[in-house]
């Protein structure tokens, strides 16, 4: 069987042969019969082999006509100029046999232009014909109005205008920026503005062309806007999507499958600029421990640095279920990255140590923690020895084995703690507040301290028990009416934590202080309650209940980021601020937490508490007055 490459080029090699004498013809007019026949075959001869050498040159037969494009056209044009300008030198040594005009030369060019691009032109448009009707006639297709109007947007639908199996039906764009309004991209209508949503939606079904779902194509339509758009459609009811971000983009296949609206994107936040060079220039080609690998910073923490093309990662994680899925994913996502799991409790200093032996990380990640509020509060002595004691093994195997850097996840509850969760965290920061001063002294291992609020989405926040509750009909159980929690996606949390690691590793004016993320405003847990409901379609309070439990012991009505009296420092990044607790000595803490783990280790649980509260001050076990 002959392919198509082929036939393409001996297609074009034809309508060059055509094309020559129909362009003398359209230059001479009349006197064209004056021109001798063998003469006129002569030249276009000529003109065709000097034309087959230049396709094969720059082998404009291998596109693909149905996705024939602007670059392809200009190839073809400018090919096509290059033949004809080595026909007109081909033309001075043709004198001799009988001249052809000069004006010859520019009048082929364009008319072949004509012939070869247009014929390519005509079969995409015809073939986009067929299968819009196609599309039109298939039962299955799904009618979608587009939301925004970006180069995603135009992606968006010229990858749909090449589906031979078409679902979708694209019957507009509403714009979010009010700049192309009554413009067209790609056959496509941009119908109107966002306030004009209901007028645009009813214009529509008059038409019989009411879509089914909305789909948002701008990624910066997040937040207030998009809890505007859920009010509109209250009405109609729609389904709403999205394209993803680009940062969700793990290959080529995603770039324009739509995805359902998050919880997070209701609450969207402002992308943080972010010097992505530095940080690959501090994991590139660097051993990486991240400990509590398995939770959702961990996790996180693993994707993100192995997209910067670590020369090895190791994996470290108590649980085994929470092992093996990080390993799986690792294993099938970055299968050339060299990595390696260890099933390991960060209390017990002997394998910590032994696994620093054996792995000789340069880079340390410490995510692992017990976080969980009300069950850190009933098993003290386990978070004290997680939290505490195992922060300090692995900062001193750091130490012993020339470490550079050990970033710590911390959390805002740890500004003036009332639960032991908050208190413990805030005592390991106080360690790797007194040890980073002494490795900014000494030039040996630093230690990055970040301390951020609740992420959406992680183990063991409000969100996926939301998402549990409404799939059970209800209630949604919240603790106050009043409680208001910091929040901020998982990705770009982890994200201002790498940026953290790489400012604090850069700068020895940093030394003893913690990076504080920019959390922006607190949020009412009962508001994120009342939007997930009627994210869901249904209507709080009448679909769906929400009730209020009590603040929990250990719990606040608040979270706070930094004490009252810190300074905070403003950094390279916006999305990142210095603060500077009252650092402690280190020798008294390195005493006063051994002492701390034998009561734990004991479970002499008054001892460790009273000594717990003498090392945090502010810790306040009565939370009744907040």
């Amino acid at each position: 069987m002959i392919s198509k490459k082929y036939i393409i080029f001996f297609y074009d090699l034809l309508l060059c042969f055509i094309s020559f004498p129909l362009s003398l013809w359209l230059r001479a007019g009349d006197d064209f019969h004056t021109y001798p026949v063998h003469l006129v075959i002569k030249h276009t001869v000529v003109y065709t082999v000097i034309s087959a050498g230049i396709f094969m040159c720059f082998r404009t037969y291998k596109s693909v006509w149905r996705y024939v494009s602007l670059n392809e056209l200009m190839l073809l044009t400018f090919s096509l100029g290059c033949a004809n300008v080595l026909y007109l030198g081909t033309l001075f040594l043709m004198s001799y046999s009988g001249s052809m005009p000069r004006s010859l030369v520019i009048i082929n060019w364009l008319v072949n232009t004509a012939l070869l691009g247009g014929s390519r032109l005509a079969y995409r448009l015809l073939k986009n014909e067929a299968l819009s009707k196609n599309l039109l006639s298939s039962s299955l297709v799904e009618k979608i109005l587009l939301i925004g109007l970006t180069d995603q947007t135009e992606m968006f639908i010229r990858d749909q205008a090449r589906q031979r199996k078409k679902s979708l039906d694209i019957v507009g764009i509403i714009e979010t920026k009010n700049r192309h309004s009554g413009s067209r991209v790609h056959s496509i209508d941009v119908l109107g503005q966002l306030k004009d949503f209901s007028a645009i939606l009813e214009k529509l079904k008059f038409l019989n062309n009411a879509p089914q779902k909305l789909v948002i194509t701008d990624p910066d339509f997040t937040g207030k806007p998009l809890q505007e758009l859920i009010k509109f459609n209250k009405k109609y009811n729609f389904e709403i999507a999205r394209l993803p971000r680009m940062w969700e983009i793990t290959n080529a296949t995603q770039k324009n499958q739509i995805k359902p609206i998050s919880i997070e994107d209701l609450l969207g936040r402002p992308q943080v600029e972010l010097d992505r060079k530095s940080m690959e220039t501090f994991l590139h080609k660097k051993r990486v421990l991240v400990t509590g690998c398995g939770g959702s910073i961990g996790g996180e923490l693993v994707r993100q640095i192995a997209k910067f093309k670590p020369s090895h990662i190791t994996l470290l994680d108590h649980s085994e279920y929470l092992l093996y899925k990080c390993e799986l994913e690792m294993s099938e996502d970055y299968p050339d990255l060299s990595h390696r799991a260890f099933l390991a409790d960060v209390s017990n200093v002997t394998r910590i140590s032994e696994i620093l032996s054996e792995e000789n990380p340069e880079i340390i990640f410490h995510a692992a923690a017990l976080k969980h509020v009300p069950i850190a509060q009933k098993n003290p002595n386990e978070a004290i020895m997680t939290n505490v004691i195992g922060t300090q093994n692995i900062a001193e195997a750091a130490r012993h084995y020339n470490v550079k850097a050990v970033v710590f996840i911390s959390t805002d509850k740890a500004v003036n703690p009332t639960s032991i969760m908050g208190a413990t965290k805030r005592l390991s920061e106080s360690y790797c507040q007194a040890l980073d001063a002494i490795g900014v002294q000494e030039k040996t291992t630093r230690f990055i301290t970040t301390r951020f609020g609740n992420v959406l989405g992680s183990t063991g926040s409000v969100v996926p028990l939301f998402k549990r509750q409404i799939e059970r009909g209800g209630p949604l159980t919240v603790t106050h009416p009043d409680v208001r929690r910091y929040f901020m996606t998982i990705h770009e949390a982890v994200e201002l934590v790498l940026q953290a690691a790489v400012l604090g590793y850069e700068s020895a004016d940093t030394a003893g202080q913690i990076f504080v993320l920019e959390m922006g405003d607190l949020i009412k847990i009962s508001d994120l309650a009342r939007q997930m409901i009627q994210f869901t379609g249904l209507i709080p309070e009448k679909d769906i209940h929400i009730q209020y439990t009590g603040l929990r012991e250990g719990e606040k009505l608040y979270e706070e980021l930094f004490y009252g009296e810190e300074k905070l420092i403003k950094t390279k990044c916006k999305g990142l601020m210095l603060a500077s607790p009252k650092p402690m000595n280190y020798q008294f803490l390195k005493k006063s937490i051994q002492q701390l783990q034998e009561y734990a280790q004991h479970y002499d649980t008054n001892s460790s508490l009273g000594l717990l509260k003498e090392l945090v001050p502010e810790y306040q076990t009565d939370s009744s007055s907040l």
